[in-house]
């Protein structure tokens, strides 16, 4: 295949076109000192080119048809763009299994009823909103339900902070025992988890209703 270029005959001297030949000035408003640029636009970058009869007075006939050839190439087909999942997207198998059911629902139901845009903003928020609440209400479960204490040795462990209180004589005088009640102490419990005073075999259940 060869170069189908076909270079005009210079007609002139301008540089703006391929012929040489300038293209038509333009009028600018009475007593402006401003440059030849578009009328009411003090800073236009198109100058002369944004007339698309200027931009083609240099093109020869062969020009001029690779130039309609080249605009309509720009059209694309209604059925264009194609989005190919399996090009543009590569999931392990696993991300699909999971995936699987959202995207069933967002190509059978979100896009057809809210859009594209809609559709694909449900189809990314409300998967994360309801793993992010998923993993709220487990880490709550285990801190409420499953803390660690002296018989379990999993769980969540809430250490005690160490207390510093200021003016303890002066809060003693005034309130006796109000330190007893409101600060935590662990050598209460001997140092143990207070659960472990709470133990099942320090229940009294009385003495036995069987004879042996």
């Amino acid at each position: 295949m060869g170069n189908f270029y076909h270079k005009p005959e210079r007609e002139g001297n301008s540089p703006y076109t391929r012929s040489g030949v300038p293209p038509p000035k333009m009028l600018k408003k009475s007593g402006s000192d401003l440059p030849s640029h578009r009328i009411n636009d003090p800073m236009s970058l198109e100058l002369h080119m944004a007339d698309e009869r200027v931009r083609t007075a240099g093109l020869s006939p062969a020009e001029r048809e690779w130039r309609i050839k080249w605009l309509k190439d720009q059209h694309l087909h209604p059925d264009e763009p194609v989005h190919v999942d399996a090009v543009n997207r590569q999931l392990n198998p696993i991300r699909v299994l999971y995936r699987w059911p959202w995207d069933k629902l967002y190509k059978h139901f979100l896009r057809p009823t809210f859009g594209t845009y809609y559709g694909t903003a449900i189809r990314v928020t409300v998967p994360k909103v309801i793993m992010a609440f998923i993993a709220f209400e487990i880490g709550y479960y285990y801190w409420k339900y499953e803390g660690k204490d002296w018989t379990r040795l999993r769980g969540i462990e809430n250490s005690p902070l160490k207390v510093t209180i200021d003016h303890r004589a002066e809060i003693e005088a005034q309130n006796p025992e109000i330190l007893q009640l409101g600060v935590n102490d662990p050598s209460k419990y001997r140092y143990f988890s207070p659960s472990f005073q709470k133990r099942e075999a320090l229940h009294d259940i009385g003495a036995p209703a069987r004879p042996w």
